[in-house]
């Protein structure tokens, strides 16, 4: 088998795993690919020059359609760039293709150029490496699991770039799985709650009539997608509340069911420590959220259709000791009242992307606001800050309006990403940088305040960047926003906003929230 056969034969498979795009970062080791792609019909190539914007950029379009994206890279450490969104799809549950070019397996171990041990380089995060160079046996996948999978491309040069294409839509795509019979299970009668977060507004359209049906109080995050008025859905108002410590604790639950994926709830994590409340968790990804293993049972997602079977008690709820939406009226420049007025403000029918750390959790409060059809993404399988912006940048492909709310630091950790949008269609984009001057999470963070300031200093990295020679640097329209009015100044087309929360308000506004739960 020649280079050419190889990759001919790389390029079927991937059109029979329902592949139709790629996202490529050049070199000369992966060039007969991209060569082979260009000549090919049905699929759509991204252009990247480095690889760790082109896996993230490539985990947002999985988020946005639901199905396999592949990623290219030369080799050497161009193919190691991409570890952190392969473990991201990993705990994602994202059927993320790495293609990673590669020299002969003969080179291993020498030290050669651009050769590294790159045959099980993800270890744990993918289903399978295949190890594929001429003349060895190959048994193509004929369909993408719920993990990454990594294909290792060892070719023999020449180089060749004369290659043929192929005609990826004349390769049918996988059919649809097996349907799987869920185990039978048993919820106990205890007083029962709900948490919802990390569906996907399909999901969230399946979701929502069970949930009425339960008539369960439902602590919903954002991205829930359960917030908002959804044409077709039943009215859940009554049921939702916003997903905080408040509103958590002011359950009177004994038992928990999850559903969708992990919460960023700090509650959740103290259920570690609470054994005694039972945890159902119904999720697409095998993962409990939680260590313990007393009283916490993981379900597959069809386990969804016997749950409106079982019999439930909801949970009764306490009178409210705290009303958010009075402290951040108090404190309108507060980090958490600028998240209610973005909610406010974005517009019905867009997509937004929720940074971690503070901005989701804060966002979370403000989920009463949300307009019509607003639809929320997150990268919440390992709550990392890097490649945000370009998991973003993948969501908002293909739509008018797409908003990004991000930390300062979540936005240096991405610089680069802004490189894929000449090769988007024209849309209104909005990067939002809440700058804070630093990882303020860290200051809410009980067991760090006691710290030497120096020390805080540092975790929190503390700095004085501002965002106006970013957006200079990609030719992005720039605000700066120190008012909430000036969000009506906002103009079409992509635009970077910096908001500078007001430091005291913030702090004010903590301080007010903490004395009020303690009371």
């Amino acid at each position: 088998m020649t280079n050419a056969l190889l990759i001919r034969s790389l390029l079927t498979a991937l059109a029979r795993m329902g592949v139709s795009e790629v996202c490529v970062a050049a070199g000369a080791r992966n060039a007969p690919v991209i060569a082979a792609l260009i000549q090919c019909e049905g699929v759509k190539l991204w252009n990247f020059f480095e690889e760790r914007s082109a896996a993230f950029f490539a985990l947002g379009r999985i988020l946005a359609d639901r199905a396999p994206v592949a990623v290219l890279t030369t080799s050497g450490t161009a193919a190691a760039e991409l570890l952190p969104a392969v473990i991201e799809a990993h705990y994602q549950g994202l059927p993320l293709v790495v293609i990673t070019a590669d020299r002969p397996r003969r080179f291993r171990g020498s030290g050669a150029p651009q050769s590294i041990e790159q045959k099980d380089l993800f270890g744990p995060y993918v289903s399978v490496c295949l190890d594929v160079e001429v003349g060895s046996s190959i048994s193509w996948p004929t369909r993408t699991t719920g993990r990454p999978l990594h294909i290792n491309l060892c070719l023999e040069e020449p180089l060749d770039s004369a290659q043929g294409g192929i005609d990826f839509l004349a390769h049918h795509g996988p059919g649809p799985a097996k349907k799987t019979t869920p185990p039978e299970f048993k919820l106990s009668l205890e007083p029962a709650a709900i948490i919802a977060s990390g569906l996907s507004a399909q999901e969230a359209e399946t979701v929502a009539p069970l949930l009425a049906k339960l008539g369960l109080p439902v602590v919903a995050e954002a991205t829930s997608n359960l917030w908002g008025d959804w044409p077709g859905r039943p009215n859940l108002d009554s049921l939702l509340h916003p997903s905080s410590e408040v509103s958590f604790h002011s359950l009177e639950a004994r038992q928990i069911l999850r559903i969708g994926g992990v919460p960023s709830l700090r509650a959740w994590r103290d259920l570690e420590n609470r054994p005694e409340i039972r945890v159902t968790n119904f999720s697409r990804l095998p993962f409990p959220g939680l260590a313990r293993t007393e009283n916490v049972q993981t379900l597959p997602w069809q386990a969804l259709d016997m749950l409106s079977t079982q019999k439930l008690i909801p949970a009764s709820r306490l009178p409210p000791t705290l009303d958010v939406q009075a402290i951040m009226s108090d404190h309108p420049l507060s980090e958490p009242a600028w998240m209610r007025e973005l909610a406010m403000h974005i517009p019905g029918q867009s997509r937004v992307f929720l940074g971690n750390s503070l901005p989701i959790r804060e966002f979370n409060l403000a989920t009463r606001s949300i307009q019509r059809q607003v639809e929320f993404f997150a990268n919440r399988g390992a709550n990392g800050i890097d490649g945000l912006v370009s998991t973003w940048l993948g969501i908002s492909a293909i739509v008018r309006e797409a908003w990004l709310i991000v930390g300062d630091l979540s936005a240096l950790y991405d610089l680069s990403a802004p490189w894929i949008m000449p090769q988007l269609p024209a849309g209104n984009r909005r990067i939002v940088v809440i700058n804070n001057g630093g990882g303020k999470i860290f200051a809410r963070v009980n067991s760090l305040r006691s710290l030497p300031i120096e020390a805080r200093h540092i975790i929190e990295n503390r700095h004085r960047v501002t965002f106006a020679p970013w957006a200079q640097m990609w030719g992005l329209d720039y605000l700066c926003i120190t008012h909430p009015d000036q969000l009506e100044d906002i103009r079409p087309g992509p635009v970077l906003i910096e908001i500078v929360p007001d430091a005291a308000q913030t702090e004010a506004y903590y301080q007010a929230a903490e004395k009020k739960t303690s009371a």
